[in-house]
Formats: structure tokens, sequence, C-alpha cells
């Protein structure tokens, strides 16, 4: 299915669509105030994202504009900016897992789906966040799910020979999670593995390749031609993703 859609979309051409965002902020504790890029949007979902990139997220928000025209609201905490962190992998560990989950509460209470979406080593917050919310929230109202964009969440560099080994977060949730790999990357060989780790926790995990791309393939300045499609149409490959999530309920 992403093959045939990336070979009608590829003949097309994009313009990124532009949508009023609004700033928002949420208070943690420790008087720390977390502001929100907030796409609003009239339908009944919410994709709750952590970009942890200081808000520079260009393609991001192009994605978030185009998912807000379609009635998805898009919601962006700058994580790092609130804690005064440093846009590298080792911070990610230092976002107090209590501040997300009062970001996912004050989402929850619009009364919208909310689904969680992170690319890369931030996709170590969303499982963490999610099992967070579990063991703190068992009666009420939880996320709906979890889109993983090319996870990277290995302890350690792969040895050949030995099975990958993966951060505590990996399992602990029982979140329905769709995991999007890139194809021209090493780590699509392992997604079979991957898939069987997450879903020790209880989840539903769902696994897809997406053809001719790389991992951070919206992020980077040498893009491909799949990879400039996909990224146009990220925003339909996620609407797609929401779709298989709501399958799972």
């Amino acid at each position: 299915m992403l093959q045939i859609v990336i070979l009608l979309l590829s003949s097309l051409t994009f313009t990124y669509p532009v949508s009023a965002k609004e700033i928002r902020s949420v208070d943690a504790e420790g008087d720390v105030s977390i502001e929100i890029r907030v796409f609003p949007a009239k339908g009944n979902q919410i994709l709750l994202g952590f970009p942890c990139d200081e808000g520079a997220s260009i393609a991001e928000e192009a994605t978030a504009s185009s998912l807000s025209d379609d009635g998805i609201e898009v919601w962006m905490p700058d994580m790092l900016s609130a804690y005064m962190l440093p846009n590298v992998r080792s911070s990610i560990a230092k976002i107090p897992t209590a501040a997300i989950e009062r970001i996912i509460k004050t989402a929850l209470n619009t009364g919208k789906k909310v689904y969680l979406i992170a690319s890369g080593p931030d996709t170590d917050l969303v499982l963490r966040s999610a099992a967070h919310w579990e063991k703190q929230h068992t009666e009420g109202q939880q996320p709906a799910g979890a889109i993983l964009l090319f996870p990277r969440l290995n302890k350690s560099a792969p040895e050949p020979g030995k099975e990958p080994e993966y951060l505590q977060s990996v399992g602990s949730t029982h979140l329905p999670i769709l995991v999007l790999e890139g194809e021209r990357t090493p780590n699509h060989w392992g997604l079979k593995h991957f898939a069987r780790a997450l879903k020790k926790g209880g989840s539903p995990v769902i696994t897809k390749v997406i053809p001719e791309v790389r991992g951070y393939f919206f992020k980077r300045q040498d893009p491909n031609m799949p990879e400039e499609v996909v990224t146009s149409q990220l925003s339909g490959l996620i609407k797609a993703g929401l779709y298989l999530l709501e399958e799972q309920h």
C-alpha cells in the first residue's frame, strides 16, 4: 500500500499548508512553565508530539498544519526549552516524566482521543510517559495509541551475532503502537525482534516499512525523491496510522 501511495504522489508538486498556531502553556512542578505549540482543529483527535527540538521543527510544523486542516489537532510541547536542556540525545532522560504526565492530563481533559507521537530517540519519552500514566491512572481515560517514527531505542550500538538490548521503556506499556521505519536503514531488518519486545507489556503492535527512505528522512539536508515525497505527504501517512490504531480498539 505504501509503495502505491509513493508512486502516485511522486508525480505531483507539493506546497506546505500554513495554518494558524497558538502558543499555550502548562505549569509543571518547580514553577516550570511548558510552552506548547497548538495547531487547533474541530475534530475529536489530538496528536501529542514530543519533537525535542527547541521549537525548530520546520517539517513537523508543516505536517501539523496539514493535519489541523484535516481536523486533527496537534500539540507540540517544547520540553527542552522548559528545562533549559541542550538538543542532544542525553537530554531525553532528564525530562521529568511527571511533567509529561501533566501535559497528557491536560490533553485528555479536552475530551478528545489523545495519540502520542515521536521520532528517533524521542520515542523513549512516548513509551516512558505511557507506562507512567498507566501506573498512576488505572481507571479513567487513557491515551488511545502511539506512533513511533524510526524509533532508536537500543541501549548501545548493535553488535553482529548478538540480540539487541533496548531501553527500559520498551515493553513497559500496553498502549497500541504503530512503528514506521525506513527501508533504507539497517533497523528495518530488526523490526520483528523490536515488535516482540514492545509486545511484552501487552501492547498490540503494528509495524510498517516505508519504501526507499532512510531514518530521519524528514530532517535530512540531502533527501532523495521518495524522501521528499513522503515528507510532503507525512500528514497523510500519519492519518493512515491513526486509522490503523483506531482499529485496535
